[in-house]
């Protein structure tokens, strides 16, 4: 099933009251930064890919701040838009040599091969992370960005998300052995551990963030 954009996915309200019946800690979390906000698609694959490597291992706000200047350099992130980008205008845009480099590759394969995104629809989520993985500059935290904000699936947990590991430590009051502990508390949450990440997320970043 393919959901339109910015529609609420269907179990959105489902794995919310299973969410509270099953942590009383998350559903703390819920009732506190609830505001009838939801996970939606806001863009398309390749400007899920685009933005969420532009993010890699920087924060929001610089995030935002790189995002902004190609819009005003090179106008709306799209395949045809970064082909045709001279790597000068990127890096006045704040892009490092490599992220140029991934932006690129990525685009020049959207256009090559414009079914790409639509295939992996087919695909289970640990094979979408598999196929993305074989992109230059794609890795594991990527491809579990495009599962999460583009395609909405409803049970990733991405361990290699700085925020979310640091808002799960804060909300669960953990110290030590971290990973195995959120492991063990998100177990609780499947089949929606999605939901339950995009909660965490928004008690350290009330903004809602998108890719």
């Amino acid at each position: 099933m393919i959901i339109k954009k910015h529609n609420k996915p269907e179990y959105w309200e489902i794995a919310k009251s299973f969410l509270i019946s099953k942590d009383q800690t998350l559903k703390k979390v819920i009732h506190i930064v609830d505001d009838n906000k939801f996970l939606q698609r806001t863009c398309s694959g390749f400007q899920t890919l685009a933005n969420a490597i532009i993010g890699q291992q920087i924060s929001i706000l610089a995030a935002d701040s790189i995002t902004k200047k190609i819009h005003n350099n090179i106008g709306r992130i799209t395949a045809k838009n970064i082909c045709s980008a001279s790597a000068n205008k990127l890096r006045e845009s704040g892009l490092s040599h490599r992220k140029i480099t991934y932006l690129k590759d990525l685009a020049k394969l959207v256009i090559d091969k414009p079914n790409y995104f639509s295939n992996l629809n087919k695909l289970d989520d640990a094979d979408v992370v598999v196929e993305l993985c074989k992109l230059y500059g794609i890795g594991e935290w990527t491809a579990q960005m495009y599962l999460i904000f583009q395609m909405l699936r409803p049970n990733v947990l991405p361990m290699g998300d700085v925020g979310f590991i640091n808002s799960m430590k804060k909300v669960y009051n953990i110290e030590k052995n971290f990973e195995k502990k959120i492991i063990s508390i998100a177990d609780n949450w499947k089949p929606y551990m999605t939901v339950g990440v995009w909660y965490v997320w928004r008690v350290t970043d009330p903004e809602v963030v998108q890719y």
